[in-house]
């Protein structure tokens, strides 16, 4: 690990437990940006080509969002090689200025992720007509639907935590955004897992089961165990697809 780094401080250390399919790591960080920000990400994958690192914004009233990809939001991504390889990287890599245009660089190894989060904004709109009420139920569903291949999923309850939204959240300079919630295990079920579950079965094209809890001493629950399948489909008479 290298200590004092300009850019990353600290390194982190990605544990085993939270890598993401290849490129998921980044979507999960799209999602945390902000309408102007993801603006910006959303016109350069639209404009993505083979070999193409800098794309050019006309629009200034957008440089403030760029300097924050370039210099506030970093990025810890799976590479999804043999190696297990972790690229440490930022948005942008550079902008480039002249007058009021910008010409914004990317570092080439973000390109294959950006690539995935191009499939994954077709994929998610093509599953744009579900309609889930709760938030609980929005982010269990997003994180199913990356291990819908591998059926069973475990995840620890501290990552469980981080994927409802109901840990501590603190931004760069250490203020609180959100309090933590639902700190005790049975409230965690009953008021956001069973819930989530419920609406998820109800209304999707997942279905996820709860098939495990793993407990410590003085039954602490310390881990889950989530089956998660993709539901068959099959035509309506109108010539719709349905799940069954």
């Amino acid at each position: 690990m290298r200590k004092h780094n300009k850019v990353f401080h600290t390194l982190p250390v990605p544990e085993p437990g939270d890598q993401l399919g290849f490129g998921d790591d980044l979507i999960e960080a799209f999602y945390k940006l902000t309408p102007a920000e993801r603006e910006i990400v959303m016109s350069i994958v639209d404009r993505l080509k083979p070999g193409l690192t800098a794309y050019d914004f006309d629009d200034f009233d957008l440089q403030a969002a760029a300097m924050k990809l370039l210099t506030y939001h970093r990025l810890v991504l799976h590479n999804g090689d043999k190696q297990n390889s972790v690229l440490y990287a930022r948005w942008l890599s550079s902008i480039t200025m002249i007058e009021k245009k910008m010409t914004l660089h990317l570092d080439p190894g973000v390109v294959p992720h950006l690539e995935r989060l191009k499939d994954h904004q077709r994929e998610d709109s093509e599953r744009a007509s579900v309609k889930l009420a709760s938030q609980y139920s929005i982010r269990l569903y997003e994180w199913a639907w990356k291990w819908r291949h591998v059926v069973l999923k475990r995840i620890s309850i501290p990552q469980i935590r981080r994927v409802l939204g109901v840990d501590e959240v603190r931004d760069a300079q250490g203020n609180v955004i959100s309090e933590k919630c639902l700190v005790h295990w049975p409230n965690l079920k009953q008021r956001a897992i069973d819930r989530a579950l419920n609406e998820i079965n109800d209304k999707t094209d997942l279905g996820i089961r709860l098939v495990a809890v793993g407990q410590a001493k003085y039954r602490r629950v310390l881990s889950l165990a989530f089956e998660i399948k993709e539901k068959k489909r099959k035509g309506k008479s109108n010539g719709s697809p349905a799940a069954s």
